[in-house]
């Protein structure tokens, strides 16, 4: 806590004056020649009611206020070639650092990325940046993969190349394989393994092209390899290997971007045969449709369907469907649209059984505010 209680008090001790400029994505300061730090955030809280069954068929209603996200990062460039990324998040009771990568540009087009952070992965899940979801919540497949695989938050430990161009955006990832895996003990440790035993780790890849602009037709791909059997790959108590892959095609990744936007994503993972439950898989698959009804209006809706074939034994599917629209204020005024924005959304679930039931289905209404600096 310490540092961060210097941090914030560096960030309040600068006068307004030394920044060098304000633009979309946050302050600019230069320190020298060499140095210079952006700083940005984004705060989101919102109004959410709720109503679902708990284990025992009980249905629970609740309406309350919370603070979804609350970020703020910075970036710092030492000359042309090395970076340092941070983000930390305050929306809890107390601060956490959220993301810490250090960054070398081989040349204009190769960078290798190193520490704790979004490295490859599905198109819908953590590599979309929270101040870029499309309706208040990623979709829920792509929770639900982040939830089985390497961990909620969409972080982990790892090496990351990157390759960039105009068209093109290639990954190439080697993480833990488990976002809690952070490995500091040394040979002076009394377990210089951490305690931990495992020699497992994971490869992630991603493919993405832009055509035609990054703001017209984009399409990509992803796959992973993971021998690392974090808990939640966990079956009977044993962990499992598992491969994961997704396919997207969007037109218009970003609310504004487009009159109308149409969203596909794939998502599926395989986990190995742990008896008596054979290889057991997951697919599911999102549609979103936006339309924007005025420059900072956009209508939206989206439904997804998810699956798991329960290894041979019980398979289950589940329905989701979300409505909503966005009011953008920082369109209003000429910025991005996906800024400063007010979000409303009804979202509905289907039970999780053997078969398609609404007979008993969640809702959520939200209505979410956006402030990005």
């Amino acid at each position: 806590m310490l540092s961060v209680s210097v941090l914030f008090a560096f960030l309040i001790s600068v006068p307004t004056g030394v920044f060098a400029e304000q633009d979309d994505e946050g302050f600019i300061r230069s320190l020298n020649d060499d140095v210079s730090i952006r700083i940005s955030g984004t705060l989101q809280p919102r109004i959410t009611y709720g109503t679902d069954l708990d284990a025992t068929g009980a249905r629970h209603d609740r309406l309350g206020f919370g603070i979804r996200r609350m970020r703020l990062r910075v970036i710092a460039d030492f000359g042309e070639r090395l970076g340092v990324f941070f983000q930390m998040e305050g929306a809890g009771a107390s601060l956490i650092w959220q993301d810490l990568r250090g960054e070398f540009r081989v040349h204009d087009h190769l960078t290798l990325r190193i520490g704790r952070f979004v490295g490859a992965q599905p198109r819908a899940f953590a590599r979309t940046g929270h101040a870029h979801i499309d309706a208040i919540d990623r979709p829920a497949i792509s929770e639900m993969w982040a939830r089985m695989t390497i961990g909620g938050d969409g972080r982990d430990y790892g090496l990351e190349a990157l390759w960039n161009t105009p068209k093109w955006e290639l990954r190439g990832f080697l993480h833990n394989g488990y976002n809690r895996w952070n490995y500091t003990s040394g040979i002076s440790s009394d377990h210089a393994t951490g305690g931990i035993e495992t020699e497992g780790i994971a490869v992630s890849i991603a493919a993405t092209h832009w055509p035609d602009g990054r703001d017209r037709l984009e399409v990509g791909a992803y796959a992973s390899v993971s021998t690392a059997k974090n808990e939640l790959t966990q079956i009977a108590n044993i962990g499992r290997n598992y491969v994961s892959y997704s396919a997207h095609a969007y037109w218009g990744p970003m609310a504004g971007d487009q009159p109308f936007r149409f969203k596909t994503d794939i998502i599926g993972i395989s986990y190995q045969e742990v008896a008596p439950w054979g290889i057991e898989n997951y697919i599911g698959a999102s549609q979103f449709s936006g339309i924007l009804i005025a420059p900072h209006i956009e209508l939206f809706a989206m439904g997804e369907y998810w699956h798991g074939d329960g290894g041979g034994l019980n398979g289950t599917s589940q329905l989701f469907g979300t409505i909503g629209c966005t009011y953008s204020l920082s369109a209003l005024s000429g910025r991005p649209f996906v800024h400063n924005r007010i979000m409303l959304a009804y979202s509905i679930r289907s039970m999780e059984t053997d078969t398609i039931d609404f007979d008993e289905p969640a809702h959520v209404v939200m209505m979410q505010m956006q402030f990005y600096f």
